[in-house]
């Protein structure tokens, strides 16, 4: 910038106005006595119109009113997109509901000792099962009869009069989730029955004592029993071997033979008749474990019981001199009690 002595004031002027647009941040062009005409540009779609000024030195004289020069401005873009929905919370899962213990409040039976051929009412309560089952176990512990029955109730049983020993229930209540109660109950019975017997077993017998007419026969090797009632003859061998006794149905009938003839016994000893000669001769393993009979066959009274176990019970068989033959269970031994 150029300024002469007689214009001064005017520089003056001009210098403290480009001070100020400086400090503004405005653009500023010194001008001329004699301003050039600007051609503007026509403004674009997407931005705002630039003014720009073009300022010379040729006149000496300049213009006291600055020419300013625009910023172009952001355009902002259309608003076009879609504004993003903002995510809910997700909801917090419903509370579990809790699953109820399955259990059984009581089962009882309206005594805990009965006579047989006598009726017991059993009463149970259960709660939270969708089944409640009541079971009564046999003897041998397997399931027997059974009732689906409500979750608390009672029922009346009538025990056999052949029953001993015991009677078992089962009650099971199924709840939800394969949830599972169960409780055992047992009525005691009385036995009532006694053994034909003097210091018999510490056990109830299965039945009163069997009276029917008998047979006994040694031999040289064992002995021969016959029971009337049963039809059936027991043999008792002595020969270490095993079985140690074993039984045979009594096929002999009257008109039958009694023995054959041409079997001829060793003298001293006997051919067995009737039943035991038919068991004796029919049966080769027999004929030679106990061998020939050492007497002939007698007839007496007898008497007969066995224990009340579900499985391996024990027989007990008057002798002929008044003594108990003991039988044990499956064959496994026997044994003579005296009188």
């Amino acid at each position: 910038m150029r300024c002469g002595i007689r214009r001064f004031a005017a520089c003056a002027a001009s210098i403290a106005l480009t001070v100020a647009c400086t400090a503004a941040g405005l653009s500023t062009t010194i001008p001329s006595d004699t301003p050039t005409p600007v051609i503007e540009a026509p403004p674009s779609a997407t931005s705002s119109p630039t003014a720009t000024a073009i300022a010379t030195d040729v006149s000496p004289e300049p213009s006291l009113t600055p020419t300013v020069t625009a910023e172009a401005q952001p355009t902002r873009p259309a608003d076009t997109a879609v504004p993003p929905t903002p995510e809910r919370p997700a909801s917090p899962p419903p509370p579990a509901t809790p699953v109820l213990e399955t259990e059984i409040e009581f089962f009882r039976a309206s005594t805990d000792e009965a006579d047989p051929g006598e009726t017991v009412r059993i009463e149970w309560a259960a709660r939270h099962a969708t089944e409640v089952v009541l079971y009564h176990l046999m003897p041998s512990g397997q399931y027997g009869n059974y009732w689906e029955v409500e979750l608390s109730g009672s029922m009346d049983y009538p025990i056999p009069p052949t029953a001993r020993n015991e009677e078992r229930f089962q009650l099971l209540a199924l709840g939800p989730g394969g949830q599972r109660a169960d409780r055992m109950l047992t009525v005691v019975l009385t036995c009532p029955d006694e053994w034909f017997f003097s210091d018999g077993p510490d056990e109830c017998p299965s039945s009163p004592a069997i009276r029917a007419d008998g047979a006994e026969q040694r031999f040289e090797r064992g002995t021969m029993l016959w029971n009337g009632a049963e039809q059936v003859i027991y043999v008792l061998y002595s020969d270490g071997g095993y079985p140690r006794w074993s039984t045979f149905v009594d096929n002999w009938q009257e008109g039958n033979a009694v023995s054959d003839p041409d079997i001829v016994p060793p003298d001293g000893l006997y051919q067995p008749v009737r039943g035991f000669g038919l068991v004796w001769r029919a049966s080769s393993s027999v004929r030679e474990r106990l061998g020939w009979a050492v007497n002939q066959e007698a007839g007496y009274a007898t008497e007969m019981q066995r224990t009340s176990r579900f499985k391996y019970n024990v027989t007990y068989i008057r002798a002929l001199d008044g003594g108990v033959w003991e039988l044990g269970p499956e064959g496994s031994a026997w044994r003579h009690i005296p009188r």
